[in-house]
């Protein structure tokens, strides 16, 4: 038998988990779908959270409970590096305290129904119907492999996005292309697994943020603000006014999301790489060929002109693309009537894509809303948006009264 709701969420990472306590908050019926904290949980074993530990948190209406909370209560670092292992395991506390309805199944398709309603599919092939649908999968679907390296098979290509284990690389040689913290830190756990890793780079150099310290003169708070997504006046206001991108022209709007923030690493990477893992800079990569077993790179260097490159393996540390077509379980039909941004859904204020009473909000949503969409730290913005709007004035001015008896002060950074 088919099962109605008001809401459905596909996904159950940081912002469908967020967006399921603000709407249970407000008693809006919902179902959430997928396995709790996948992504963060398929992490390797060793990996760090790259993101500030202070704003990496499931959004959740009531006092006591970020992330820095659930460490401290547990006996763990709070401040960075934290480890992607510990933030899982709070996002699964998290789900089960406060979103316990949590269905585990995968959602495998989405369609709209004659009536204008959603029909999901699940992966036993039961069904459920839903009048509205939230889309929350993250960076799933998204991997993006450059297109010199598409053409060749998984044993010899790979994205960062694919490994739960470096093990395999044991013995092997691996070029790993990106300067992104992704890439970077994927060359160090290759060359700690055993394996003889490269970093191929476009920049002259690696790009390392600096250490975060707990805590700063007050005029070195003024002049460098610390946000959810670094220090910078910019990122600063991008937290303080998230809707602000939104309203920019779509060309000027573009250009700042693809340009603010660019590739770098954290801190804490650095003394894994640096005299370990050679970086090979001012680097393009041209083409690339199988060679029996191995993979034959063409990549032109800066300075000393094309050369071949073979290695076992190539990792691609290359990022992610909002892109509406490669999320699987979108209906066809539903795919070609979204409207976009390039690849990526275009969305109104309210996070709602062309396809009435279906919303998108996490990373895909970035150029429509900006930067701070990539990172969990906008789940603070979008989580209780969206849960307003699909509540209604009504529900929201209940959830309101509720919330100034619970909620807690807005707590600053602890090194802010």
């Amino acid at each position: 038998m088919t099962q109605e709701t008001d809401v459905a969420i596909v996904g159950s990472g940081p912002y469908a988990l967020s967006l399921a306590a603000q709407l249970r908050a407000r008693a809006v019926e919902f179902r959430i779908f997928g396995p709790p904290m996948k992504f963060w949980q398929d992490m390797p074993r060793g990996i760090n959270l790259k993101s500030l530990a202070f704003a990496t948190n499931i959004y959740v209406p009531a006092r006591g409970h970020t992330f820095p909370d659930w460490c401290d209560l547990n006996g763990l670092e709070n401040h960075e590096p934290c480890t992607m292992a510990s933030f899982a395991a709070y996002g699964v506390s998290m789900q089960q305290r406060f979103v316990p309805e949590l269905d585990p199944r995968a959602v495998m398709s989405v369609k709209v129904m004659g009536d204008g309603r959603f029909e999901l599919t699940l992966t036993d092939d039961d069904r459920a119907r839903a009048r509205r649908v939230v889309f929350a999968t993250g960076l799933t679907h998204l991997a993006h492999v450059p297109e010199t390296l598409r053409h060749l098979p998984p044993e010899l290509v790979s994205h960062t996005f694919d490994h739960t284990d470096y093990h395999r690389f044991r013995g092997k040689s691996v070029a790993v292309i990106g300067a992104g913290a992704s890439a970077i830190e994927s060359g160090a756990m290759v060359h700690e697994a055993g394996g003889q890793a490269q970093i191929l780079i476009r920049g002259a150099e690696g790009v390392f943020h600096g250490r975060t310290p707990r805590e700063r003169p007050l005029l070195a708070r003024l002049r460098n603000p610390v946000s959810g997504l670094g220090y910078g006046l910019k990122s600063r206001a991008l937290e303080l006014a998230p809707l602000a991108v939104h309203f920019l022209p779509e060309g000027p709007r573009l250009r700042f999301v693809k340009h603010h923030l660019g590739p770098a690493a954290p801190w804490w990477i650095q003394d894994r790489v640096v005299g370990k893992v050679p970086f090979v800079t001012r680097t393009t990569v041209l083409g690339a060929a199988r060679t029996g077993d191995r993979v034959r790179l063409r990549i032109q260097q800066e300075g000393t002109g094309e050369r071949d490159l073979e290695v076992d393996h190539v990792i691609a540390g290359t990022g992610y693309v909002a892109d509406v077509d490669r999320i699987a379980y979108l209906d066809p039909d539903f795919r070609r009537r979204v409207k976009r941004i390039e690849q990526a859904p275009a969305l109104s204020m309210n996070f709602e894509a062309s396809v009435p009473g279906a919303y998108f909000i996490g990373p895909v949503t970035a150029m429509s809303f900006g930067p701070l969409f990539r990172f969990v730290a906008g789940a603070a913005y979008a989580a209780p948006a969206l849960a307003r709007h699909l509540a209604g004035p009504v529900r929201t001015m209940r959830a309101a009264v509720r919330h100034l008896l619970t909620a807690p002060l807005r707590r600053a950074p602890p090194f802010a």
